[in-house]
């Protein structure tokens, strides 16, 4: 689709890419690196983050400054999403792509999909890391069928369940599974506790609040008022709390200011410097976690975990109405059980954080034995370099090759679920349920 420069020499290959939040970004710049390794004249543009930047990327928006999740909470990002989807069509117009990789933010990007397959038929728009259609608005599966060229999917029951559909799909493997291993902290306990002053002998819980400006807004006061009430109790206790990014942790610093929860730290609570999650993580030796990808991280360092979240209650009963799954944190869904706990809007409150934290305090061995249970969650996710499969993926939609990724390929595990005369055999986690 690229058009030939002034001088009429045939430009370089161009990509264009959207992606909504902090965490996608992490992995989609995972993505661009190995598309650099093998194709350094690729030009990539769009939507994305710093670490997308850091590859290369042209952005022309910092995901950082519309990323939100809700329904309501989206509301009033709508006027300039709204305005930055017409941006987007008019330079995807200006500087003609050769393909599109959509990430994740299937909200806007499946309305982006959707505009830009009316008007460019031909056009490739593949899309990394799927819509959750298996556990809630799976209407969405119609959109998807008429608007994207290829699925790339990190979980291995979506391969079958979009083919059923017959829907090109390939499962790439889980970008977990790469960058999140034993030794993932790469400082060991005492390393760690003495750049923090810390004290490696006493009980850590890790605190991860979000990723978002308005999940520290939510959680953040129910999550000082545990550990004001635990530290109380237990001064023994250390608790630190990640902090996702800069940006982020000027907000945390605000709201602790506006609370008064300032005197907790320094007094029970260390503020961990942005960059440093997952070295927290793999030392705490329990987690309070935001739902999302961070419960997965700490299942496959087989952390024990209290799964959190709050937010709009009018966004809470929509997200009901539609829910699919019994359970909505991501170690549970794919044990298909309730192995931790998930503490969810009403259950949000500082008196269960603090429940259930002195229950695991004074039984080690429950703590142990659900860590291995988490731990042996990781099969649940298959196998595959997911940067070198997908940037194999993408690279053949733009009419370019690695015969490095080609030759790699992902292992899917077929997990058993039940099948419907109406539909396709699909495969699915374990506990997943039609309602």
């Amino acid at each position: 689709m690229s058009e030939p420069d002034k001088s009429g020499n045939e430009p370089g290959k161009s990509l264009f890419v959207f992606v909504g939040d902090v965490s996608a970004d992490y992995h989609t710049a995972k993505l661009l690196a190995r598309l650099r390794e093998v194709a350094p004249d690729l030009r990539v543009w769009g939507v994305g983050g710093q670490a997308m930047e850091a590859e290369g990327a042209e952005l022309l928006h910092d995901c950082r400054s519309f990323a939100c999740v809700g329904i309501i909470e989206v509301i009033r990002f709508l006027p300039f999403l709204s305005r930055l989807k017409s941006e987007l069509i008019q330079e995807v117009e200006r500087r003609r792509p050769d393909a599109v990789l959509l990430v994740d933010f299937a909200g806007f990007n499946l309305k982006l999909a959707s505009a830009l397959r009316s008007k460019y038929p031909d056009l490739p728009i593949l899309y990394f890391i799927s819509p959750q259609v298996w556990g809630s608005r799976p209407w969405r599966m119609n959109t998807i069928a008429r608007t994207i060229s290829k699925m790339l999917v990190i979980f291995p029951f979506e391969e079958p369940l979009y083919l059923g559909r017959g829907i090109p799909a390939r499962f790439v493997g889980h970008p977990l599974t790469q960058t999140v291993t034993g030794d993932a902290g790469q400082l060991s306990r005492e390393e760690f506790c003495k750049a923090h002053c810390l004290d490696p002998n006493r009980f850590i819980v890790g605190i991860f609040p979000g990723s978002r400006r308005q999940e520290i807004k939510d959680h953040l006061p129910v999550l000082m008022e545990a550990v004001a009430w635990l530290n109380a109790q237990r001064p023994d206790l250390q608790f630190v709390m990640s902090q996702a990014n800069s940006i982020l942790a000027e907000n945390i610093d605000s709201l602790l200011n506006r609370t008064g929860y300032r005197r907790l730290v320094g007094t029970g609570l260390t503020l961990l410097p942005p960059g440093a999650s997952l070295s927290l993580m793999s030392v705490s030796d329990l987690v309070w976690a935001k739902s999302g990808t961070t419960t997965l991280e700490a299942a496959l360092l087989g952390k024990p975990m209290l799964i959190f979240y709050r937010g709009n209650w009018l966004s809470y009963l929509i997200f009901l109405l539609f829910k699919r799954v019994r359970h909505v944190g991501w170690p549970n869904i794919l044990a298909g059980q309730g192995v931790v706990p998930e503490l969810i809007q009403l259950d949000c409150r500082a008196e269960q954080f603090v429940r259930y934290t002195l229950d695991w305090l004074d039984v080690p061995a429950a703590r142990q034995a659900i860590g291995e249970q988490l731990r042996s969650l990781k099969a649940r996710l298959g196998e595959g370099t997911f940067a070198e499969t997908a940037a194999s993926e993408v690279l053949s939609w733009l009419g370019l090759s690695d015969a490095a990724s080609e030759e790699s390929g992902t292992t899917v595990i077929e997990l058993p679920t039940e099948s419907s005369d109406k539909q396709p055999q699909q495969t699915a986690p374990q506990g997943l349920e039609k309602r």
